[in-house]
């Protein structure tokens, strides 16, 4: 009897054991098609988001931006190391940027753009100490007078990127490389590399001026352009022209153009830095831009009854005295001042008169630290000068401090020094409140003006 109770409770058990079981079989079954339905949808999910941020990823590949329209219309690009470059007298690489005129180098491999400006944009000597040196002038830092073009530009970084710059040492100029990049700047100086890939002295490159690379040899001197394309060295003391590279970002777009001199593509608008001004009769350039200010330059030389205007610095030197008469800081306050109809619109500021050469090791920095109160200057040392088309007129920069010896500038690239007392020509400089300028664009063919 207690077998047979026992064999029931077993029995009972058992049967419990199986119906649990076959619960358990559906619970894993259904489990299992709900996981398989699952997977299917984050599969097919996953496949369907990847085809389509694919698709998103070729929309913006195949957007309009200005490196692929250079790769489509220019069949006769160079490819050097999956870049690609403008190369000997082509007339189709132009481009501007806060109103400055640059020419195209190449397409990087990754569709950033290098561009190098069309002309010499200011004249320095290179000086080894690094807080002394042309990329100083280029580049901002933490000290003052640095970074004079950076700051000077439409927004940099919205528009460039960091400028790659082959660093490899050069002693012989059949065997360049570029295996040393540095993009740790956001502006530059052509290499050597660059330079001998773009053709060298038969192309665009070469402007009959003397100009710096950013190219060293293994004794730390520094390779140069000269006015007939050739590349040489020097230690650096001479003071020779400034091409600044920069380097576009990848997702550029043109505005307008087509890459003519006369038809350049444009990326930005509306800019004063480098802007025409009409002032009167007689056409400026901004050059300096402050909070309430501009600087102008006259964008040809001081004339009267359309001859060129010659006068001698000082009698003595290169300090800009307004009050002694017979100098030329005297002429441009008095008898040129009250020329001009405009002359109650010119304000007194503060302009660079000072000093550059070894007394100082050529450091641009101080010469911009000396400075005069008076209402018309001409252009320093350590400037941005925008017309490179002119030569052979006076800077406000003497040579030294006992020195009667005074820079002007000359038309192969370089400065030279006159004795203060012989005549030159004349680029006066003056300064308005930029808020009394309401009419154009600021282009050669719409001038900023007063009402």
């Amino acid at each position: 009897m207690a077998n047979d109770t026992n064999n029931n409770i077993e029995n009972k058990v058992e049967r419990k054991v199986i119906k649990r079981r076959k619960i358990s079989y559906q619970k894993v079954f259904s489990f299992i098609s709900a996981g398989f339905i699952i997977g299917c949808c984050i599969f097919y999910g996953t496949r369907f988001l990847t085809l389509y941020l694919e698709n998103k990823k070729e929309e913006i590949k195949l957007e309009d931006t200005l490196s692929q329209n250079i790769k489509e219309t220019n069949n006769n690009l160079k490819k050097v190391n999956n870049d690609f470059y403008f190369q000997n007298n082509v007339d189709n690489n132009y481009i501007m940027y806060s109103n400055i005129l640059w020419r195209i180098v190449k397409i990087n491999s990754d569709n950033t753009i290098k561009l190098i400006s069309d002309d010499v944009l200011t004249y320095l000597s290179y000086v080894k100490d690094d807080d002394n040196s042309i990329n100083t002038w280029l580049n901002k830092n933490d000290n003052n007078n640095t970074g004079i073009l950076e700051t000077a530009l439409n927004n940099p970084y919205n528009y460039l990127t960091n400028d790659g710059i082959c660093k490899d040492s050069i002693d012989d100029t059949k065997h360049i490389t570029c295996d040393d990049v540095d993009d740790t700047s956001l502006i530059g100086t052509l290499s050597m590399f660059d330079y001998v890939n773009a053709g060298g002295k038969d192309s665009y490159l070469n402007i009959d001026k003397y100009f710096y690379l950013s190219t060293f040899d293994n004794d730390n001197n520094i390779w140069y352009v000269d006015n007939d394309g050739k590349v040489e060295n020097t230690d650096g003391d001479n003071i020779y022209g400034i091409r600044p590279t920069i380097t576009l970002k990848s997702n550029s777009k043109s505005i307008t153009g087509d890459g003519t001199k006369d038809n350049p593509y444009i990326i930005d608008e509306n800019f004063l830095f480098g802007s025409y001004v009409k002032l009167g009769d007689d056409i400026w350039r901004v050059y300096n831009v402050t909070e309430d200010k501009i600087k102008l330059s006259l964008n040809d030389y001081l004339k009267d009854d359309s001859e060129n205007v010659t006068y001698k610095y000082s009698s003595d030197g290169y300090y800009h005295n307004d009050t002694v008469k017979g100098s030329l800081a005297y002429y441009l306050n008095n008898t040129y001042l009250n020329s001009l109809s405009y002359k109650d619109s010119i304000i007194s500021n503060k302009w660079t008169n000072g000093v550059y050469g070894s007394g100082n090791n050529f450091d641009y920095k101080d010469t911009l630290n000396s400075k005069v109160d008076t209402n018309i200057s001409v252009l320093s040392v350590g400037d941005i000068i925008l017309n490179g088309e002119l030569s052979d007129y006076y800077l406000s920069t003497g040579i030294s401090k006992t020195s009667s010896m005074v820079y002007t500038v000359k038309g192969n690239g370089t400065l030279y020094s006159r004795n203060s007392t012989s005549e030159a020509k004349i680029v006066p400089t003056i300064s308005i409140n930029k808020d009394i300028l309401t009419k154009g664009n600021g282009t050669i063919t719409s001038p900023y003006e007063m009402e």
